[in-house]
């Protein structure tokens, strides 16, 4: 696996932004509704929340904000995505590739993303990806998420147990639920998105080392497939 922190000047919210220059955008979670729909779901930190609402309302890139929660100091907001905003959306494809947005933040200044890949293949389709649509593209950095770092027992990412760990000690896990899934990605340090998939793929390594077969559970690691015994042997 890999992490790549890059900068997109993407067109989705850019006018709403540029017309509240103070504004500063925190992604939490998008779903491709189908083939021709995206939701976003986003955090904004802002002044100018009533400036920065009626410039998004004129945005091109997006149908109109439902406001989910607000506070004093920042709002959670649901829209659409349109237009452009759709046709140039990396969210789909990075999605389509295995990968994962461990951060996502917006200002006028553009986007910047901080995501997992699979491997270098992977990201070098998404920046084809935006190359071919006219997204300017600004790579940071690059590196390699190294999986040795494993716990013993049950084959755990050092990440993986930690995560597990947390949503048993916060009530994550507990009926009724004591725990939501954003507060155990505050305690984490990641977004919403991440802590589903950092506990989905703990439990499933977990569960497929803890319940499967040592013989079974080497031939899997080996990629052999199980060997056929004649009555005589």
């Amino acid at each position: 696996m890999i992490v790549v922190e890059f900068t997109l000047d993407h067109s989705i919210l850019r006018e709403a932004l540029q017309r509240a220059p103070g504004t500063k955008i925190v992604w939490e979670r998008s779903n491709a509704v189908d083939g021709d729909r995206v939701r976003i779901l986003v955090w904004v930190e802002s002044d100018e929340f009533e400036a920065f609402e009626r410039a998004a309302e004129e945005d091109p890139t997006v149908r109109s904000l439902s406001t989910v929660v607000a506070t004093d100091s920042r709002r959670l907001y649901q829209t659409e995505l349109r237009g452009e905003g759709l046709e140039t959306s990396i969210y789909p494809l990075v999605v389509e590739e295995g990968g994962v947005i461990h951060d996502l933040t917006a200002t006028h200044e553009g986007w910047q993303f901080r995501a997992e890949f699979p491997g270098r293949e992977s990201f070098a389709r998404c920046h084809a990806f935006c190359r071919e649509r006219d997204v300017d593209f600004e790579f940071h950095r690059l590196f390699e998420e190294r999986e040795e770092s494993t716990v013993e027992e049950y084959g755990l990412t050092t990440a993986q147990r930690e995560t597990l760990l947390a949503a048993v000690t916060g009530g994550y896990l507990e009926i009724p639920r004591e725990q939501s899934l954003a507060e155990l990605a505050d305690e984490l340090g990641i977004s919403g998105n991440a802590a589903s998939e950092r506990f989905r793929r703990a439990v499933k390594t977990l569960v497929e080392n803890a319940l499967r077969p040592d013989d079974e559970r080497k031939r899997a690691s080996d990629g052999r497939p199980e060997r056929e015994h004649s009555p005589a042997s």
